[in-house]
């Protein structure tokens, strides 16, 4: 008998990836479709939810061709989507702002300050679980369009996410799930559902909120024959509702049962462990979302100075690898890889800070910046390879241990997935900086797509739950244990990387306010 295909997307800050999975975890096809996003000014950032759909749209014909089938033989469709969005529709669902807030757009700093006096940091973090860069959510966003677009405000007959709008692209409905619902900074995480007194004190509208919030494995509808004519999808194909992309990392990553802990390194990095309740502590640190697990939490922190780190090294710095690899077709990271390895642990004295772009646990400081520290002459290109990675790394260490200090869940090993999983060199820095085992996934670059998946055969009644589906589709590729013989020499660069922070933060802040010289004043 042909097992059935799902076609799981997942759209994330730099383009969309579409894959058909079978649900004994084969891979049959994979599409990415890149996608811009605009910064019009510092601290924005847009994107146009006409390039989700032409994605859809692209990678969907890709996938289906790539593996020889046509739309009738496609199961479900479901989501994986970035988060923290407030997109702005008509009861049509159609998007009434060209480009909407990205999750990454901080603009609403000055709104934070309202909800910080209205409700105020420790309410707002114990009821909703949301962390301390409240700038980046939903709440601080919608108040400032509505002080700033109070037209476009008062127009919307919803504010969606991202796949909550796709799935109403399809089938008409709209809804949304506990994971999407969850990191709006304005639900209840413990209740599930809406705080509906801190949207009033907000003086925020109730009923611009999606009133249905379900399950992330629920069939909430099937492709309309608009949509069908639209996407070449078949009319009358199941969509399951899936989730936020942090929730079904989660789930492609094995993260379904309580205590494990995935880290993802993408163009940003996070750290997130399952469990059976919200995790608080009082420094307010680890931040709380429901899981795509039905009654379970996702408990996470994040950086967003990773991958995107490595790849501008990439761009800026090895323009020979960039250059020959282009010439042979063997990824210009796996030639850094190889430079990076002939420096030794600690890169010869070289530490290198790696917030480039600002934010991030576990200094939330969105005014940090990136430095490298104790250059000389003698340090070599391999030096400052290494040394890029093992500060990502150490942040990312960082980031496991206050994670579990808030958590108080101890775990024992580090699923990783994402681009950053495909490094042999950089696991292995990994493994050494966190002090735990690290386990790679077949599918590490797939996981979002994977958890989307695994969620859509659940809805489709294909596996009883997340244990057996895990169990089922998730095949573990390499476990790397940390070297005792490393152990000193990256305890001491993870305490000098945190004095080394205190130290330049305050020549950071002071160089930010440093005004260059406009072209007009040049002789």
């Amino acid at each position: 008998m042909t097992e059935p295909i799902v076609l799981a997307h997942d759209f994330g800050t730099t383009g969309n990836k579409a894959t058909l999975f079978t649900p004994s975890g084969k891979l049959l096809a994979r599409h990415y479709c890149p996608y811009a996003t605009d910064y019009p000014n510092p601290g924005w950032a847009e994107q146009s939810p006409d390039d989700w759909k032409n994605a859809f749209v692209e990678s969907t014909a890709s996938v289906l061709a790539e593996a020889g089938l046509n739309e009738n033989q496609i199961a479900g469709v479901t989501f994986s989507a970035h988060m923290l969005g407030c997109i702005p529709v008509d009861d049509h669902g159609t998007v009434l702002r060209d480009r909407v807030l990205l999750w990454a757009d901080h603009r609403s700093q000055e709104q934070t300050k309202t909800i910080e006096r209205r409700i105020g940091w420790e309410p707002f973090y114990r009821r909703t679980g949301g962390g301390l860069e409240l700038a980046l959510y939903p709440a601080a966003k919608l108040l400032w369009l509505k002080e700033n677009e109070p037209d476009l405000y008062r127009r919307a007959h919803l504010f969606v996410g991202t796949k909550d709008l796709l799935v109403h692209w399809l089938t008409g409905r709209f809804v949304t799930d506990y994971s999407d619902a969850s990191n709006t900074g304005l639900f209840d995480l413990a209740e599930r559902h809406w705080a509906e007194d801190f949207i009033r004190i907000l003086k925020l509208d109730l009923a611009k909120f999606p009133e249905e919030i379900l399950p992330s494995p629920t069939v909430v509808g099937t492709i309309t024959a608009q949509a069908a004519d639209e996407t070449g999808l078949a009319e009358g194909t199941p969509v399951v509702l899936g989730g936020g992309d942090v929730p079904c990392a989660a789930v492609g990553a094995g993260v379904v049962t309580e205590g494990t802990a995935y880290n993802y390194i993408g163009s940003a990095s996070w750290v997130a462990v399952a469990g059976r309740e919200g995790a608080f502590d009082t420094q307010m640190r680890p931040f709380n979302l429901c899981h795509l697990v039905p009654d379970m939490y996702v408990s996470q922190l994040a950086t967003y100075s990773a991958g995107v780190v490595h790849a501008w090294v990439k761009d800026q710095i090895c323009l020979a690898e960039t250059r020959d690899a282009g010439t042979s077709g063997e990824s210009p990271f796996d030639r850094m890889d190889r430079v990076a390895r002939a420096s030794d642990p600690g890169s010869n004295g070289l530490l290198f800070l790696p917030h480039m772009r600002g934010g991030g646990a576990p200094f939330h400081n969105l005014d940090s910046r990136g430095a490298f520290l104790g250059l000389h002459l003698g340090h070599s290109r391999a030096d400052i390879l290494r040394a890029v990675l093992e500060g990502i790394s150490v942040n990312i260490g960082l980031l496991c241990e206050a994670l579990q200090e808030g958590t108080q869940r101890p775990f024992d090993e580090l699923r990783v997935i994402g681009g950053g999983a495909r490094s042999s060199t950089w696991m292995d820095i990994l493994a050494n900086t966190v002090e735990r085992p690290i386990l790679t996934l077949a599918a590490s670059q797939e996981a979002n797509c994977l958890g989307a998946a695994m969620t859509a055969f659940v809805a489709l009644g294909c596996f009883d739950d997340f244990i057996q589906a895990a169990d089922t589709m998730i095949d573990v590729e390499q476990r790397i244990e940390p070297d005792p013989s490393k152990r000193d020499v990256y305890r001491e660069l993870s305490q000098l990387f945190r004095d080394a922070y205190e130290q330049v933060t305050p020549i950071h802040a002071r160089l930010g306010r440093v005004k260059h010289k406009s072209a007009e004043d040049c002789p």
